[in-house]
């Protein structure tokens, strides 16, 4: 088993992996980000803030300071990581896609006992130091390094849902996708995150919980009272006001517009609203990172991937769509876009 790439790690969320390298991609520009054979696993080369894990929705941790190779044996893989003293760590092996034919707990006590000949120390409860072993069998793989972020299964996604919350409306968009969607818009850019359509407040939420400025409109007085209400409860700071998403004047400073707008009503009057919205923010802006989440019918193409988008966003261009399974009649498309550049 040899090392394939001495190089960062970074480590998906099985959810929605495409979306999730979309935001890896946002988050760490400084970095070339590389697919791996492995779908949950790409490389990174190159430096960036790390620590932005930590409010990335589908990124379980990065792996620093390791490698990844293909899977052989326990005996190879303790041949391969480079072991150092370390003081107040511990060690956490988990699975990707499957099972290889070995106990995760047998890989932590074989690399534990390295790490305590050296003298290392450990602290399983809330350890300075986490080095991180992952178990990949979607292709064979084997990922190591220590941790920068949660880790996983430490995402408190189920606590935020939207039926938590005390103003609830069942169109309500799910927690780990706004925030997926907020951080592929904004990256790291700074300014505002808007949302001129922000119902009841679930990109707003998880906007704000990334310490970004945000301002959400809303023409119903019942969505920005709920809003309110919902960002309040989340003890989340955003500006939230009645307006018409086709009038709303941007921020000055503005990092992106996420957008999840209604739909299913009156089909013909929700395109002419949100092309009106779009061409208010083209108005205005020369240059706009935008995200925005619509309807699409399930089962033409394989919505856990890159899919084929036939919408038409006038004054930007589409970058790229990825589509999300809701159930087998009904699908949803993440738009990645961008104000077309002027003549």
């Amino acid at each position: 088993m040899q090392s394939e790439h001495e190089s960062t790690v970074i480590a998906l969320r099985g959810w929605h992996p495409a979306i999730s390298r979309a935001e890896a991609d946002a988050m760490f520009p400084e970095a070339n980000i590389i697919q791996t054979e492995a779908r949950r696993l790409v490389l990174a080369e190159g430096e960036s803030d790390w620590s932005l894990a930590n409010i990335m929705s589908g990124c379980e941790c990065v792996l620093t300071g390791g490698g990844i190779a293909k899977w052989s044996s326990v005996e190879e893989l303790l041949s391969l990581i480079h072991c150092e003293k370390k003081e107040d760590m511990a060690i956490e092996c988990w699975r990707h896609e499957g099972k290889l034919p070995v106990a995760t707990k047998e890989i932590e006590r074989q690399v534990g006992g390295i790490f305590h000949d050296l003298g290392s120390t450990f602290n399983l409860d809330n350890p300075s130091h986490r080095f991180g072993i992952i178990l990949d069998a979607s292709a064979g793989y084997v990922a190591w390094g220590w941790m920068i972020g949660q880790g996983p299964g430490k995402h408190g996604w189920a606590a935020m849902r939207a039926n938590k919350r005390p103003f609830f409306r069942p169109v309500s968009i799910e927690p780990r996708l706004a925030r997926a969607a907020v951080n592929i818009a904004a990256g790291t850019r700074s300014g505002y995150v808007v949302d001129p359509m922000c119902g009841t407040g679930g990109i707003l939420i998880e906007s704000g919980l990334t310490n970004r400025p945000t301002l959400g409109v809303d023409f119903d007085p019942v969505m920005v009272d709920g809003a309110k209400e919902n960002l309040q409860w989340a003890g989340v700071i955003a500006e939230v006001k009645r307006g018409d998403a086709t009038r709303m004047e941007l921020p000055e400073s503005l990092a992106a517009v996420v957008v999840d707008p209604p739909y299913g009503r009156n089909s013909q009057g929700d395109v002419k609203l949100l092309e009106d919205t779009l061409s208010n923010i083209c108005n205005q802006k020369s240059e706009c990172r935008l995200v925005i989440i619509m309807p699409c019918e399930a089962g033409k193409d394989n919505l856990d991937e890159m899919v084929t988008c036939d919408v038409e966003l006038p004054g930007f261009d589409i970058e790229v769509a990825y589509g999300i399974p809701v159930h087998k009649s009904l699908g949803r498309v993440l738009i990645i876009a961008s104000i077309s550049p002027q003549d």
